[in-house]
């Protein structure tokens, strides 16, 4: 019989965990992934640890929302364990567990210390498909620099104006129905993909039915490495990301 892993081996209780969900799961809003993840936990076996208190939950923490129909082929969240356990144990018994649409590309062990897993991260990439799009970014790029561009967001319940140009890091298309973008994103400065389709609309002559419609896949989220402001990388580069 195997060693079981000491925890001097996996550096400690926390394991990072990459995943990817497309259909049928990109209709799942946040809330109903935690609670999907904490159901395949729970299913699982793993031996995850509680919060304290009288609703005592699996102690995740995810590195960003992710909006309803939004796939991402990058997202990644923290799970807190009572015991080591191999990541690749992990991996295989969570991806059993969950439901079609939802897989754990990879996991690793990481320090329980320093900054949040939220905390570190800084931009996202995002690919959009759907007609007229590089026609009405192009408009809504060719506005004068000084001039903002304000769009509608609820915050707290209420309606407030955002300007998101300064939350834009880089647009190219991919031809005439596609677009590659690169937003800040995280806890500090976040720009949602649909209010940039709302400036395009607003701005662009994008039709907002198109806008609706079009759709969007998170490629890579972005976090700080080691502190340093200028670089970034994914917070669980897969081997060909080295």
């Amino acid at each position: 019989m195997e060693d079981k892993p000491q925890q001097s081996d996996i550096e400690g209780y926390i394991l990072r965990l990459r995943f990817s969900r497309a259909e049928p799961a990109i209709w799942l809003a946040h809330l109903d992934l935690m609670r999907t993840f904490e159901r395949a936990i729970r299913r699982a076996d793993l031996p995850v640890a509680y919060s304290k208190g009288f609703n005592p939950r699996p102690q995740l923490a995810f590195a960003l929302p992710i909006g309803v129909g939004l796939a991402t082929n990058d997202d990644y969240v923290d799970v807190s364990l009572t015991r080591p356990i191999e990541p690749s144990e992990l991996m295989l018994s969570l991806n059993r567990s969950l439901p079609q649409g939802i897989g754990i590309l990879a996991a690793k062990a990481v320090k329980n210390e320093g900054p949040s897993l939220m905390s570190l991260v800084r931009a996202a990439d995002y690919s959009f498909a759907g007609p007229g799009l590089a026609e009405a970014a192009g408009q809504l790029l060719a506005m004068p620099a000084e001039l903002p561009w304000p769009v509608e967001k609820n915050s707290k319940g209420k309606m407030v104006s955002l300007d998101i140009r300064p939350l834009l890091l880089e647009l190219t298309a991919d031809g005439p129905d596609r677009l590659n973008v690169r937003v800040k994103a995280g806890s500090r400065e976040n720009l949602r993909p649909d209010l940039l389709l709302a400036a395009m609309v607003k701005f662009g002559g994008l039709d907002p039915v198109a806008a609706a419609d079009t759709a969007i896949t998170r490629l890579h989220l972005l976090a700080l490495t080691n502190q340093d402001p200028a670089v970034l990388q994914s917070p669980l580069p897969l081997p060909d990301e080295y």
